[in-house]
């Protein structure tokens, strides 16, 4: 039997550790297949979303800047996609693409410390999905700088969630009685730069700081974060946690998330 084809699309996309955790865990089940990374900047997507559809490709993962763009390619969404207008998981049902999206739940489980007040930066795929699975007894407070598309996401949350988009620089005030502070954003992923400092990070008493972008070493955003005192974590856990519901979606299986850990941490 011809081994089938799973994969992730994104710009970048081969520093991503999402292969190597799909492939060890298709070989733990016995799965006849292989995930690998398509890697290409937005303008080929038309050309490789083609090449992809004449791979028979069985499903694929979607990273920035895809997760929305890639919608007009599909035939269906979840509702929590549809919801998002953004998807991270695409599976082929006999020919048919449909969108799905894993990142908020993904995110959501790997937080242990049950916050009350959350303070999400960014009005992204990512951000939104995090905020539309957020728990019912956590109060969630987005914020994002002031850019030409700050209206549009503005308008984009209230329809998710009825809640306003806040400017970043008015973080201060409520940072006081924060538990938790996200980083949603790519700030960070290929320099030095945090989108908070470490007198924000001071004012919020202790607490926690979860950067969702993953590297080899700590983002600025996490350091300054641990010099004031927080306890940190990066984006591994959630990408496995997602990772885990992709191949959930796929598979129809239980998906090994304990050797997923595994091999990511390594």
């Amino acid at each position: 039997m011809k081994q089938q084809l799973y994969g992730l699309i994104g710009f970048p996309a081969m520093h991503s550790k999402s292969p190597r955790m799909h492939n060890t865990a298709m070989k733990k089940l016995n799965i006849n297949a292989k995930y690998q990374a398509f890697e290409f900047p937005t303008e080929l997507l038309d050309s490789k979303v083609e090449q992809l559809k004449n791979l028979n490709i069985q499903g694929f993962n979607v990273t920035m800047p895809f997760k929305k763009k890639i919608i007009k390619y599909l035939d269906d969404l979840d509702d929590t996609a549809k919801k998002l207008q953004s998807v991270n998981t695409v599976e082929n049902v006999n020919g048919k693409w449909i969108g799905h999206s894993t990142d908020g739940e993904g995110f959501w489980k790997t937080i242990k410390s049950d916050p009350k007040t959350v303070a999400l930066i960014g009005s992204g795929g990512a951000a939104k999905s995090i905020l539309l699975s957020k728990p019912d007894n956590v109060t969630v407070h987005i914020f994002n700088h002031k850019s030409i598309r700050f209206s549009q996401h503005s308008e984009e949350i209230k329809k998710i969630m009825n809640i306003e988009l806040e400017n970043l620089s008015d973080i201060e005030s409520i940072l006081p009685k924060t538990d938790l502070v996200i980083n949603a954003t790519n700030v960070g992923m290929q320099d030095e730069h945090s989108v908070l400092s470490k007198l924000d990070f001071e004012l919020m008493n202790g607490g926690s700081a979860v950067d969702i972008i993953y590297r080899d070493r700590p983002t600025e955003f996490l350091k300054l974060a641990q010099e004031a005192g927080l306890k940190t974590k990066n984006g591994l856990d959630m990408l496995v946690s997602q990772g885990a519901l992709s191949f959930e979606v796929w598979f129809q299986r239980k998906a090994p998330i304990e050797l997923m850990n595994e091999v990511v941490k390594k």
